[in-house]
C-alpha cells in the first residue's frame, strides 16, 4: 500500500487489487455509485451493473498478465486503473475515477503507477481506447509526457504509449507531485484556525506552553483550546472536543499523554480537521510497540485524507507577517527572514532556531519532524521549493524516508536555493543511538556523501559549521571563483588563513596586505577598495586584531564605508563588480564567539570569531557555486545502447532459470548497451596503463549505487548518472575520460533493466596508447525478477 497526494492536498492510498471478497466489494461499490454517463465512457455502452466476470478480468493475476490498482479514501474505493496483456510486449490500459473525485489528478497518478508496474513486468507499451467525447481521459494521456501515438478508429481514439520514461514525462510527474505535496502542507503553515488539544492551566505542561506561544507570537488566525476537563484556560473558553467546535480547525495540535492520542485522532477525523501535529512522545522513539502505534495513527489519518507531523515533535513556525504562527515549544517567534529549517531532533531544532536569532539570520519557517511517520523532509523541500519567503533551507537529518526521491527533489531545489544539511547517525555508534527508522541502513557514510554531492547539497559536519555557512549565504554575494586575497593587521592570523585557504582548495592571491598597527581605520578604508577592484580577486578575507580599545569600533566603521563606496562603482561589462565579490572577516575579540555582521550599505559582512571558520564557510559556498553546473547535467543519448535488447536477453536467461550471468552471456548483455567485452586476454599492464573496477550494487535505501575504484581512490553515486556525474566520478578516481562512457552505459543498464541486480566489471583497462577505448577483462551479472509493486 502506498500513500498518494491528490491535487487538492488530500491524502489517499493506492494498493494492488487482489482476488478477495473485500477487494471485489470495493470495485463493485465504486461502479455502483457511478453515474450512467461515467459508466458509458468507461465501457463504451450502457451498463446497468458490472459483472463479476469483468471484475475478475480486472484483478487478473496481479502483474504478468494483468493488474488493477485501487485508490482508497478511507474504506471507499474512489478510482481504479487496470491493464491486461495484449501480446508479449503490449498491455491495454483503462481507468475509472469516481464522479466526486474528477479533477483531482487521479487519472494521471494511476497512469504513472500503472505504467511503472507494467514496465517492471516486461511490457514495453500501453494501448488504450478512448471515446472521442471522453475529453478528460484524453487529456490524461496527452499530459502524461509519454511519446503518444494516436489513431482514429470510428467513434474512438486508439492510443499507443511507449512505457520508457522520457525527460518530459519525468518532469511532468515531478511537477504534479510537487504541487500536490505543497497543497497538502498548506493547512500546517497557513491555517486560518488552530486548535490546541490538551491546552492546560498548568504552566509546565506542553499544552499550556503551545497555546501561549501561538497567542503571544501574534497569530493572525483563530486559536482555540480544547480540554474536556476544564471550562477555560488563560481566560479563553475551552471546548471538550474538536467535534464540538463551531467549525472544523485547519490545524489540530495534539499535546496529550500518548495513551490518549488515539482517541484524539478519532476526534480529528470526526471533526474533519485538515492537518494534525502530534507533539506527544511515547511512540516509535521508545520501542517496537510504539512504532506500531504511530503507524496505526498514520493509517487512520491517511484513510481520512489528513496529513500528520510527528509524533514526538516540538512543533512548527511560520514568521510570515500575515500568519505569525509559533506553534512550537520555542519560547518566542524568531525574527523574519528567508531561512527554512527542518529537524528530526526536536530539542536540537529549537536550539538551531535560537542560534539563528542570535547570529541575526532571519527565519521564514521551521518544522520539528519528530518520528516523521507521514510528513518528511521530502515533502517540506517540495513545499519550500516555490515559496517566495524561502531563499535557503537547513536540514538536520538522522535518516532518510525515501533517499532516491530525496536526491531527485534536492537536485531540483538546490539549483536555485542552497540546501545545507547536517547528517548525523553517520557511524555505527550514532546509528545505534538514533531511534529513527532507516538510520542504521543509511550509516554507510561514503554512500551518503556521494548522494549529497550528486544532489548539490552543502554537507556540513557540525551545527557550528552549518551556521557559519548560513551566515555567509544569508548576507553576501556568492563567490564566482577560488581566488582569495587577505587584508590584515597581523601576520600570525594571515599565516593561519593562507594555510587554511590551501587546505580548503582555494587559491591564495598574494602577497598578504599587512596594514600594521598605525592608523588602522584609515588603512582599511584605503586598501580594501583597491583589493576589491582587483580583477584577479574573487573574494576577500579581512582579519583584524584590536590593539587599543577604540580600534575595533573605528575599523568596523571604516570597513563598512569602504565596501559601501566600491559597491557604487559602475559596471564595466567585462569584470565582476566589487559588489559581486563576497567579503568575510575575522575579529580576534575577547568574549564573543558568535558570528556577527558589519553593516556596509545594503550588505552585511559576516564576522567570524576565528579565521579558519571564515575560510571554511567561504570554501563550502564556493563549492556550492561550482556544483551548480553539476545540477544541470543530463542523461545523454548513447549510440549503440540497445536497452530493450539487453532486457530481452536477461528475461530469457531468467526464463531458463538462471540467476548468475558470466562469461559469454554477461558479455552479450553488456555488448547490447555498448560496453566492449570481447573474449580476449587482458594484456599485461605497462607504464601509463590504468586498471579500474566498476560495480553496481543495490542499497537498502538508495537503490542501485555505482561504485568505481581506481588509483585515485573510490567514489559512489546513485543511478541514474548524468553526463556531469560520470565526468565527476572519473575525475575523483583519476581515471581516463573513456571510463565516463562506460559508467553512463552501466547506469542505463541498472536503471532500465530492473531484472539486473548486481553488475561487476573487473579489470577495466585503459591502455596508454589507446586512451579513448576501454577493455573489460571479466564481467558478471546477477539477475532476478523485479519487485512489481506500485511506487
Amino acid at each position: 500500500m502506498s500513500r498518494i497526494i491528490l491535487r487538492d492536498g488530500r491524502v489517499a492510498e493506492l494498493l494492488k487489487a487482489e482476488d478477495t471478497e473485500v477487494h471485489r466489494a470495493l470495485i463493485r461499490n465504486l461502479f455502483q455509485s457511478a453515474s450512467p454517463e461515467s459508466l458509458y465512457l468507461r465501457f463504451f455502452h450502457a451498463v446497468r451493473e458490472v459483472s463479476e466476470k469483468i471484475i475478475s478480468s480486472m484483478i487478473s493475476d496481479g502483474g504478468p498478465n494483468g493488474l488493477s490498482l485501487l485508490c482508497l479514501a478511507g474504506t471507499q474505493a474512489i478510482a481504479i486503473g487496470t491493464y491486461s496483456r495484449v501480446d508479449a510486449q503490449s498491455a491495454e490500459a483503462a481507468f475509472f475515477v469516481g464522479d466526486a473525485y474528477h479533477g483531482n489528478g487521479l487519472g494521471s497518478l494511476l497512469l504513472a503507477h500503472l505504467a511503472q508496474a507494467a514496465w517492471r513486468n516486461g511490457f514495453r507499451r500501453f494501448e488504450a481506447y478512448v471515446l472521442h467525447e471522453n475529453e478528460q481521459m484524453l487529456k490524461v494521456f496527452q499530459a502524461s509526457g509519454y511519446e503518444l501515438v494516436r489513431r482514429t478508429e470510428s467513434t474512438m481514439m486508439h492510443l499507443i504509449l511507449p512505457l520508457r520514461e522520457t525527460e518530459r514525462s519525468r518532469a511532468l510527474q515531478e511537477t504534479r507531485e510537487k504541487f500536490a505535496a505543497a497543497a497538502s502542507l498548506h493547512p500546517f503553515f497557513r491555517p486560518n484556525t488552530v486548535a490546541v488539544v490538551g491546552a492546560s492551566r498548568d504552566p509546565n505542561r506542553a499544552g499550556h506552553l503551545l497555546l501561549h506561544h501561538v497567542v503571544d507570537g501574534g497569530y493572525t488566525g483563530i486559536a482555540t483550546p480544547v480540554n474536556r476537563s476544564t471550562a477555560a484556560v488563560s481566560a479563553m473558553r475551552t471546548y471538550p472536543s474538536l467535534a464540538s467546535l463551531p467549525e472544523p480547525p485547519d490545524l489540530a495540535i495534539v499535546a496529550v499523554p500518548a495513551d490518549q492520542v488515539p482517541v484524539v485522532i478519532e476526534d480529528c477525523i470526526e471533526a474533519q480537521v485538515r492537518a494534525v501535529m502530534v507533539v506527544s512522545a511515547g511512540f516509535g522513539e521508545v520501542d517496537a510497540a510504539g512504532r506500531e502505534k504511530e503507524r496505526e495513527l498514520a493509517r487512520k489519518l491517511r484513510a481520512a485524507g489528513i496529513r500528520l507531523i510527528g509524533p514526538n515533535c516540538l512543533g512548527l513556525v511560520n514568521t510570515a507577517p500575515d500568519v505569525q504562527l509559533n506553534a512550537s515549544l520555542a519560547p518566542r517567534l524568531p525574527s523574519v527572514g528567508k531561512l527554512a529549517i527542518a529537524s528530526h531532533s526536536g530539542a536540537l531544532g529549537v536550539a538551531i532556531l535560537e542560534y539563528a536569532s542570535v547570529i541575526g539570520v532571519g527565519v521564514s519557517s521551521f518544522v520539528s519532524l519528530g518520528n516523521k511517520v507521514d510528513v518528511s523532509a521530502n515533502d517540506l523541500l517540495q513545499f519550500w521549493e516555490d515559496d517566495a519567503n524561502v531563499d535557503m533551507i537547513v536540514l538536520y537529518l538522522e535518516s532518510f524516508g525515501n533517499p532516491r526521491k530525496f536526491a531527485r527533489i534536492a537536485r531540483r531545489v538546490a539549483g536555485h536555493k542552497p540546501i545545507l544539511v547536517v547528517k548525523s547517525a553517520r557511524t555505527p555508534g550514532g546509528s545505534a543511538i538514533s531511534r529513527l527508522p532507516g538510520a542504521q541502513e543509511a550509516a554507510v557514510d561514503s554512500v551518503v556523501g556521494g548522494l549529497f554531492r550528486q544532489a548539490g547539497i552543502i554537507r556540513l559536519d557540525t551545527l557550528q559549521e552549518l551556521f557559519d555557512v548560513a551566515a555567509l549565504l544569508a548576507v553576501e554575494p556568492k563567490p564566482q571563483g577560488r581566488r582569495v586575497a587577505v587584508v590584515t593587521n597581523t601576520a600570525g592570523g594571515a599565516v593561519m588563513t593562507a594555510d587554511t585557504l590551501q587546505r580548503e582548495g582555494l587559491s591564495f592571491v598574494g602577497p598578504v596586505i599587512n596594514l600594521g598597527f598605525e592608523a588602522l581605520a584609515d588603512s582599511y578604508r584605503e586598501v580594501l577598495p583597491q583589493v576589491l577592484r582587483d580583477h584577479d580577486v574573487d573574494a576577500v578575507v579581512v582579519l583584524f586584531t584590536p590593539v587599543a580599545i577604540s580600534d575595533e569600533e573605528e575599523v568596523i566603521a571604516a570597513i563598512g564605508e569602504a565596501i559601501e563606496m566600491v559597491d557604487a562603482d559602475p559596471e564595466d561589462g567585462m569584470h565582476l563588480r566589487p559588489s559581486q565579490k563576497p567579503v568575510v572577516a575575522n575579529f580576534l575579540s575577547h568574549g564573543d564567539y558568535h558570528v556577527r555582521t558589519i553593516v556596509a550599505g545594503q550588505r552585511r559582512i559576516p564576522v567570524y570569531p576565528f579565521p579558519e571558520q571564515a575560510v571554511h564557510a567561504l570554501a563550502r559556498v564556493t563549492e556550492y557555486v561550482e556544483d551548480g553546473a553539476r545540477l544541470r547535467g543530463r542523461i545523454p543519448d548513447l549510440p549503440g545502447c540497445d536497452v530493450d535488447g539487453a532486457r530481452d536477453l536477461v528475461r530469457g536467461a531468467l526464463g531458463d532459470g538462471k540467476k548468475e550471468l558470466s562469461g559469454a552471456q554477461a558479455h552479450d548483455v553488456l555488448g547490447r548497451v555498448g560496453i566492449d567485452c570481447k573474449m580476449r586476454p587482458v594484456p599485461a599492464l605497462r607504464a601509463g596503463d590504468e586498471t579500474l573496477r566498476i560495480e553496481v550494487r543495490p542499497h537498502a535505501l538508495f537503490g542501485p549505487v555505482v561504485h568505481v575504484t581506481g588509483s585515485g581512490g573510490s567514489v559512489f553515486r546513485m543511478t541514474p548518472l548524468t553526463d556531469i556525474d560520470a565526468a565527476d566520478m572519473v575525475t575523483s578516481v583519476k581515471a581516463p575520460e573513456a571510463v565516463a562512457d562506460v559508467l553512463l552505459r552501466v547506469s542505463r543498464l541498472a536503471e532500465e533493466v530492473p531484472e539486473v541486480y548486481n553488475v561487476t566489471l573487473g579489470h577495466l583497462q585503459v591502455l596508454s596508447d589507446a586512451p579513448s577505448a576501454c577493455m573489460v577483462g571479466d564481467a558478471s551479472l546477477s539477475v532476478r525478477e523485479p519487485d512489481i509493486g506500485p511506487l
